[in-house]
Parts: structure tokens; C-alpha cells; sequence
């Protein structure tokens, strides 16, 4: 059977109306006619005559109702579901090349100088590794600019007479690469590229650098046994997988380890459909933990997923009580190739020197 009879067949099985309502129908419409029926002045004959179609069409609407099949509600996905849809599809994805390129986008979320309403600041980065050569990489940043966060602070910024730059006596109340932290701009900056070294950052993943990671075990539990930071330290293990989902050029088999991994951790839920920041739609799951760069306040972590690679689409931190954004990064695009990248402005520097 077709999807087409299908829902014939449905349409089919809906009860008729009861035998009560019917009933009730028919002596409606039989007082109505005897009415009619009694002597009347030959004006009111078209009166009499809407009046008999009037009745009839309300019997028959009477005997004719019936309620209308319900649609189910749509059903939500389980965090878990998400990320095994998640694991399942990137698996599948292809990680054959001589570079790898991740292209992100941050942003942070700041207060104007005066109070009066917050900024979005954001800046690109560029990631290129060669595949198994040396223990270094490129880096391409730029700076993209400040603008107003929301519809509300831009009503605040053009009512503040929509300045341009904002300076900060102190500095900005927060940093973003490629920002200058005491004078904020609309206007973007000059991409620039930096040969770098693999430095302590990576030695959460082992001390491996970005060039070794195809070494990474391709099983939940091995990579439990990796990245738990201590025994029970759930929270530092998820930080660690949303760090390899997003940033580090495992094997597709890798991340879908970790994939798994995160959907067998207790405190992850799902949040459902979400856009990111830069307007793409995807599946959203959330979990909580310590701000490792506030230690003194808690934060809600979002990771965003596309429904249909399971690639990462973004990781977010919110503020647990009203969910509003803190800071972001979004994968514009990870990409293995044999092209070797155009690196703008390059400037070799080691970093750390």
C-alpha cells in the first residue's frame, strides 16, 4: 500500500456521527419544516424558501460533522539519539588529504564602555596542518569587527548616536584574537598568518601534537581512559570531546568515538532544533559545567550538530539561567585537501617567542 492509500484508509476508518446526534438532527430539521408549513403571506415566500435551505444546510452540516483525525505532536530527539545520529553519519565522512583546514568563527559577548548595551565582537581563524610532515602549523586570523548583540542593543547603540569605535579606559571586559582590548571597532582588520608550534595547549590531548592526532584511539572507552582528566571528572572530560569534535583533525572514526562517548555521559540533554551565529539550523544539545575561565561562576554549554553529516556546526557558552550567549565558536568549514592553502601575509613566528 502507497502512502497515498494509506491515508485514504485513514480517512475512511474515522467514525460517523452517533445515532443520538443523528436523531437530534432529524427532529430539528422536522420542527423547522412543520414551522415553514403554516399559512404565510405570499411576500415572505423567499423568506420561507431561504429559511427551508438554511434549515436543511444546518442538518445536514449536523449530520455530517465529525472531528477530525488528531496529528501526533512531534516527537523530540534524546540527547543521546542526537549524538549517535551524530556518530553514525560523520563516520562516514571522508579524511583522506595532505592538509587539513578548520575555518572557525568566535565571538564574544561585551558591555559598551558606558553600560548601556552589549557588543558582539568577532574575528576569524584559519587552521592549516600539513598531514605527518612536522610539528607545526599554520594560523590565519582576522579580525572581524563590533557590532550591536541584539535588536535591543542596537536600538540602545543608534540612540547612543551609533558610534563606530568604542574605547576602553581599562580595557574591554573580555579578549578576542586579533582585538585590540582598549579600542573596539566596527570596521574588520587585515587577515595576517603565523607559522606556530604545537605548545601546551594540546597536552590535553595527550601531548600529541595536531600532527599526530590520527593516533588517537577510535573507541569510547579507550578515549575515556585518554581524556578524563581525573577519575569522575565528567565535566573536564566533556570539555575535552567538544574540543575534539570541533578543533582537532581526528580520523572520522575518532569523532564518532567521541560522539559516543559524550551520549553515554550523565547531566547531557537535548535541547533540540537551534541556530547558530551564523543562521544555520541544526540539532542542539546542552550540559553544564564550571567556567574554566571564570572559575567562580557556572556556565551552559551548547554543541550544535548537522542533522545530516553530524559534523559540528558550533559549541556555546550560555549563562545557565536564561540561556543567553557568552561567547561561541562556529565551524564555517573543516576540510581535508591536497590543495595546498594560499596563507596570506606570512609572517613566520614561533609562538611562545
Amino acid at each position: 500500500m502507497d502512502d497515498l492509500s494509506a491515508v485514504r484508509e485513514e480517512v475512511r476508518a474515522v467514525p460517523g456521527p452517533s445515532q443520538e446526534t443523528v436523531a437530534r438532527g432529524r427532529a430539528r430539521l422536522h420542527a423547522h419544516i412543520a414551522r415553514e408549513r403554516a399559512p404565510r403571506r405570499s411576500p415572505r415566500l423567499t423568506t420561507v424558501s431561504m429559511g427551508l435551505a438554511g434549515a436543511a444546510a444546518a442538518a445536514a452540516l449536523v449530520l455530517s460533522s465529525a472531528a477530525p483525525p488528531s496529528l501526533p505532536a512531534p516527537v523530540r530527539p534524546t540527547a543521546q539519539q542526537i549524538l549517535l545520529a551524530a556518530a553514525t553519519s560523520v563516520a562516514k565522512q571522508p579524511n583522506d588529504g595532505a592538509w587539513w583546514g578548520n575555518n572557525l568563527v568566535r565571538g564574544i559577548r561585551v558591555r559598551e564602555p558606558g553600560n548601556r548595551y552589549t557588543l558582539q565582537v568577532t574575528a576569524s581563524e584559519e587552521t592549516w596542518i600539513p598531514v605527518g610532515k612536522q610539528d607545526s602549523h599554520w594560523i590565519v586570523r582576522r579580525y572581524l569587527g563590533a557590532r550591536p548583540a541584539t535588536p535591543q542593543d542596537e536600538a540602545a547603540w543608534q540612540a547612543d548616536g551609533s558610534p563606530s569605535v568604542w574605547p576602553y579606559q581599562n580595557g574591554a571586559p573580555g579578549t578576542l584574537l586579533g582585538a585590540d582590548p582598549d579600542r573596539l571597532e566596527a570596521a574588520p582588520g587585515q587577515a595576517e598568518s603565523h607559522e606556530s608550534a604545537d605548545v601546551n595547549w594540546r597536552l590535553m590531548f595527550a601531548s600529541k601534537p595536531l600532527t599526530k592526532m590520527d593516533e588517537l584511539p577510535a573507541s569510547p572507552e579507550k578515549l575515556r581512559a585518554l581524556l578524563e582528566p581525573a577519575p569522575g571528572d565528567v565535566p573536564g572530560l566533556l570539555e575535552n570531546l567538544a574540543s575534539l569534535i570541533v578543533y582537532v583533525p581526528v580520523p572520522s572514526e575518532v569523532r564518532a568515538a567521541a560522539y559516543q562517548l559524550m551520549a553515554s555521559l550523565p547531566g547531557v540533554t537535548a535541547q533540540g532544533r537551534a541556530t547558530d551565529q551564523l543562521g544555520r539550523s541544526g540539532q542542539a544539545v546542552v550540559y553544564r559545567q564550571p567556567d574554566f575561565t571564570r572559575p567562580d561562576r557556572a556556565i551552559q554549554t551548547r554543541l550544535i550538530v548537522d542533522s545530516a553529516t553530524g559534523a559540528p556546526l558550533a559549541v556555546e557558552t550560555l549563562t545557565p539561567d536564561s540561556g543567553e550567549l557568552i561567547r561561541f565558536t562556529a565551524v564555517k568549514q573543516s576540510t581535508w585537501t591536497d590543495q595546498k592553502p594560499d596563507l596570506p601575509n606570512p609572517h613566520p613566528l614561533k609562538e611562545g617567542n
